[in-house]
């Protein structure tokens, strides 16, 4: 490269990356992955060191963060101690030559091997905060390094972050103390919320971390509040007014004493290897940890011998951070696929140029709905933003939009099936194909109604649906009444044991009861608790009918009048009987000897006091499936949810319960272990 080249090339790297700070740290919208940034950042730092004479104060490599926005509606304040970054590294290798500078750099100040402290590197928003004489008086946001916001009263909102200090047992308050931290939100609340936003039509947060970034800057400290953010503590950065605190370890001891939240998870060491050897599983544990996390530090123990060290401009020389695998990458989207789920739904499915992301090949990422891709204004051809967590499926977080060349094409929604042609039908942010003979969801469907929650065929699983409809045994839903013995016992891997033994099976499930039929049916948004409260209005398979058979605003006030069924689900069950298709599913079941029972509600001797009428979440690892438990509470009069509320009476956990579990015990709900939860039902 010429020497202008090479220079044009700096001066585009410094507005890029000034952008992309710009984008991340102010407005909380990302449009280059980490991983992209810092490799944009390291090509930056070779061209400066080949050519000093071209850093100035305001190249990237000078500054943290970025400027404060224009218009802040909060005021802003000068930190007192700078928050400065920390060198990103990404090997082994890199870890050890840190290592090693830090060793020569104490060469003569100590004899002994120095210790260093190693702690996760939470992906969050950093705040400090300020006590005069144990009060809470200021909190500020990290802003550019120098100076941020204050953001006092929103910092207030969020859980631990004391108004007053504790009295701590080793000594005295401090007149003055400044703490660093991280405000986060937790994994699992991040997805609650992203998903309420999805199911909104809204374009949902990138990461957690983008999330709470969001959240701070939110004018009303009760919308704080209502996020559920948390505040873990990393480091103390001024004490004044009781004898001084000489290493991180005795500062984060007193932190916690004085009632600040901070990290289980540490290795204090003096060895290179077992640095490395924390971040890698740091890596590998990240999934079962409450918060994001990217990486590990390592930094001194001892404060002189920090100060001893220094720092640059930008980062410290005492500390660093090694990065885990990027979670977020840039690629290009190839191609968008419509895919028909069990109930009809019309999902989007992206194709991808491969990317590597945390180890994965990532090849297709989901779009969500119609209006996501909008919202987004995401193309065919665009450079997207592309996030990967544990085992989710991967999801396009956004375009990068500078880096269009105009040969991208909008995406243009189909107004049909693209299985079976059947017109597409618009049910708040999502469409659906509501022919129940669709191909696309036959072995969906088949599997469904096989279920334990609905007809329960143990022998008809994922495997035996797909194969009966790939033989072309079942042709439709209800062709699975009247399968020829001799034709299963034909298949590859059968025989007519195991064909009998599906038969018998099969003439066991002819008389289900009601609400198990109609969930087995895959109705959107029927879940069985709902089929159960449908059910227990409209007892027989025939009123049900009837029902759908009046004018739809008659049938919709019936419906809205059961507990639990608002506008949407009455849409979406009436929806379900007016499609042909399925209206004669079910009546070619009914010719094959289906007979839904009546339903009579759970007998009074069902009926357990301490049991009826509770509210019940199931987590972690249970001995019997999930839905077994969630039909035993039911059939007591309990009702099931998913996530952990003040209205929860029953958390029961398993073996690796999770965030439900920490949530549960901040709000005071009894945890139940199996055995306690068999006694509760046997009274």
């Amino acid at each position: 490269m010429s020497a202008s080249a090479e220079r044009r090339r700096y001066q585009e790297l410094c507005l890029q990356l000034e952008a992309a700070s710009y984008d991340y740290y102010v407005l909380a919208r990302p449009r280059l992955a980490d991983a992209t940034y810092d490799r944009l950042y390291q090509e930056l730092l070779v061209l400066e060191e080949a050519n000093p004479e071209w850093v100035t104060p305001e190249s990237p490599s000078q500054r943290v963060g970025a400027p404060l926005p224009d218009g802040s509606k909060f005021a802003r304040v000068d930190h007192e101690v700078p928050m400065i970054s920390l060198d990103s590294l990404f090997s082994a290798e890199e870890v050890g030559a840190f290592f090693e500078r830090v060793q020569k750099g104490l060469e003569g100040a100590i004899d002994e091997v120095p210790v260093f402290v190693c702690e996760p590197k939470w992906d969050g928003v950093s705040a400090s905060l300020i006590y005069e004489h144990g009060v809470l008086v200021r909190g500020v946001s990290r802003g550019d390094g120098t100076a941020g916001e204050d953001i006092t009263r929103n910092l207030r909102a969020v859980g631990g972050v004391p108004s007053r200090l504790r009295s701590a047992k080793r000594q005295e308050l401090p007149s003055k103390l400044e703490v660093r931290g991280e405000v986060m939100m937790r994994i699992a609340d991040f997805d609650a919320y992203n998903e309420r936003l999805v199911e909104a039509g809204e374009a949902p947060f990138a990461n957690p971390r983008n999330s709470t970034s969001g959240t701070l800057k939110r004018l009303d400290p009760a919308k704080v509040e209502e996020r559920g953010l948390r505040f873990l503590c990393w480091d103390v950065v001024q004490i004044d007014g009781i004898p001084a605190l000489p290493t991180h370890q005795e500062r984060m001891a007193a932190a916690q004493e004085w009632g600040f939240p901070v990290t289980t998870y540490q290795v204090v060491t003096t060895k290179l290897d077992e640095m490395i050897a924390f971040r890698d599983q740091m890596e590998a544990e990240r999934d079962q940890v409450p918060f994001e996390m990217d990486g590990v530090v390592n930094k001194l123990d001892r404060l002189d011998l920090r100060q001893l060290l220094g720092s640059r401009a930008r980062t410290p020389r005492w500390a660093c951070a090694h990065k885990f695998s990027p979670r977020e990458e840039s690629t290009r989207l190839e191609s968008i696929e419509i895919q028909v789920g069990r109930t009809g739904r019309l999902t989007p499915r992206a194709t991808l140029e491969a990317v590597q992301l945390g180890g994965v090949t990532v090849r297709h990422a989901t779009l969500h709905n119609r209006r996501y891709i909008e919202s987004l204004d995401i193309r065919l051809g665009d450079v997207v933003l592309v996030r990967r967590a544990g085992d989710v499926i991967p999801q396009i977080l956004g375009p990068d939009t500078d880096a269009r060349t105009g040969k991208e094409i909008v995406f243009v929604w189909p107004t049909h099936c693209p299985s079976c042609e059947a017109e597409a039908v618009q049910r708040g942010e999502f469409s659906y194909c509501v022919n129940l003979e669709c191909p696309a969801q036959l072995r969906r469907r088949l599997q469904h109604l096989a279920s334990r929650e609905a007809l329960r065929m143990e022998g008809l699983g994922e495997k035996a649906a797909v194969q009966l409809c790939d033989e072309g045994l079942i042709q439709r839903l209800e062709d699975l009444f009247s399968l020829d013995v001799e034709k299963v016992a034909a298949m590859e891997r059968w025989g007519e044991k195991s064909a009998q033994s599906l038969l018998e099976q099969i003439d066991a499930a002819r008389t289900p009861e009601l609400p198990r039929f109609i969930y087995g049916l895959g109705i959107p948004d029927i879940g069985l608790e709902t089929a159960r409260a449908i059910s227990s209005h409209y007892p027989s398979l025939q009123t049900q009918l009837n029902l759908a058979a009046l004018p739809r605003e008659e049938a919709v006030e019936k419906l809205k009048a059961v507990e639990g069924v608002g506008e949407e689900v009455a849409a979406s069950f009436l929806d379900f009987w007016h499609e042909p298709g399925n209206l004669a599913a079910v009546e070619g079941m009914r010719e094959r000897g289906v007979a839904p029972k009546d339903f009579v509600g759970a007998p009074p001797s069902a009926k357990n006091e301490a049991v009826s009428g509770k509210v019940f979440v199931l987590t972690g690892s249970l001995s019997r499936p999930r839905p077994e438990w969630k039909a035993s509470l039911q059939e007591a009069g309990a009702k099931v949810t998913g996530s952990v509320s003040k209205k929860t009476d029953f958390l029961v956990a398993g073996e690796d319960p999770g965030s439900k579990l920490i949530k549960a015990q901040e709000l005071g709900v009894v945890v139940l272990d199996e055995a306690a939860l068999e006694s509760l039902l046997s009274g």
